[in-house]
């Protein structure tokens, strides 16, 4: 578990953090997407969306709506999970179910996009840039329209086809040193939180909740371990009982 002084950007709680400051996470979203966007609002969802009662929540890490009324979740992702296309999926679903509870009809679902920031190339294609849109498989050029757009940045590899300050983003976030002006602000705001005494209060807080979790998890797991063995020695006995 590292320090509170040890996080980075690339860390998701130093993340959310520093996106929380409206003006660099526009900029950084205007840089991505090559657009330009008037104004954005953090949606409020308590942190954690939870669609139902006993539903599995998810924690995401930025959510945010411009003035066109496009949601954008902004995710940083440093641990290379073979299931990551199926989260952006299940990410995509948790965004449109919670605006559907909201209020929102089925025809008039917000544009929107699930981005994440990767350390690695997911894809193995030398790209620095995934975006995928639904199409139609046997006439490509034909797109389906449903507005969702998932995009995978990868701060590995090559880095033709992308814009000058995204590279210097992504180098940025791939550790190297700040020299953009963006990535400069990143940084001097992830300077500045690690002074913010009730952040780290919140990073220790989530680090415990953290850490109550995983021993719930092995000591549920040890039961049922001791439950199975049990089971397999009354089996056994029983078993050897009729022989």
């Amino acid at each position: 578990m590292k320090k509170y002084e040890e996080l980075d950007i690339t860390d998701s709680f130093m993340f959310a953090k520093v996106m929380s400051n409206k003006d660099l996470c526009k900029t950084m979203l205007e840089q991505i997407l090559n657009i330009k966007i008037r104004e954005i609002k953090y949606l409020d969802y308590e942190d954690t969306i939870q669609i139902s009662l006993g539903s599995k929540g998810v924690r995401l890490d930025i959510y945010v709506e411009d003035d066109e009324n496009t949601v954008f979740n902004l995710e940083m992702q440093t641990t290379k999970y073979e299931e990551l296309p199926k989260r952006s999926r299940y990410y995509q679903d948790i965004i449109d179910l919670n605006l559907i509870e909201k209020g929102e009809a089925y025809d008039i679902l917000n544009t929107s996009y699930v981005i994440f920031i990767c350390t690695f190339d997911f894809f193995k294609s030398n790209k620095s840039m995934y975006e995928f849109e639904n199409i139609c498989i046997n006439k490509p050029e034909l797109k389906l329209n449903d507005g969702t757009h998932k995009i995978f940045l990868n701060t590995k590899e090559d880095r033709s086809g992308i814009s000058k300050e995204l590279k210097l983003l992504l180098d940025y976030f791939d550790g190297k040193e700040p020299e953009s002006k963006l990535a400069k602000k990143i940084d001097q705001k992830v300077f500045e939180a690690k002074r913010n005494d009730q952040w780290r209060r919140e990073y220790m807080s989530y680090q415990m909740e953290l850490n109550q979790q995983y021993r719930n998890g092995k000591e549920e797991g040890r039961k049922e371990g001791i439950d199975d063995m049990s089971k397999l020695i009354k089996m056994l006995i029983s078993e050897n009982k009729y022989e």
